[in-house]
């Protein structure tokens, strides 16, 4: 409750919630533009090509100045997800906060 309690964009803290049932990275980073309320509706799979979606969501983090990212659910997140997540926070320097409700893939 206190992740979803501490969602606040104009503040710099946004919570995201993983979309339930889906294992692409690029999902993830919809969720994350979602998050920082600049929802995007891919125009087709040409969009999802090349990681522009996680070149979108770190180009919304520092033009936001969001500084601190709670990721709900991570313990669902598959390995490359997790890999793309942790080059975000490189990239960004957003203090990254992740939440597993169980233990996470190795």
């Amino acid at each position: 409750k206190a992740a979803l309690a501490a969602h606040d964009p104009a503040a710099g803290r946004i919570t995201v919630h993983p979309t339930p049932g889906t294992t692409r990275a690029d999902d993830l980073a919809l969720d994350i533009l979602a998050a920082l309320g600049k929802p995007y509706t891919p125009p087709g799979p040409w969009s999802r090509a090349h990681g522009l979606l996680w070149a979108a969501a770190a180009a919304w983090i520092l033009a936001t100045s969001a500084r601190h990212m709670t990721v709900l659910r991570a313990h669902l997140l598959a390995p490359p997800t997790w890999r793309r997540l942790l080059d975000l926070q490189q990239r960004t320097g957003i203090h990254l906060t992740i939440v597993c409700h169980r233990t996470p893939p190795p």
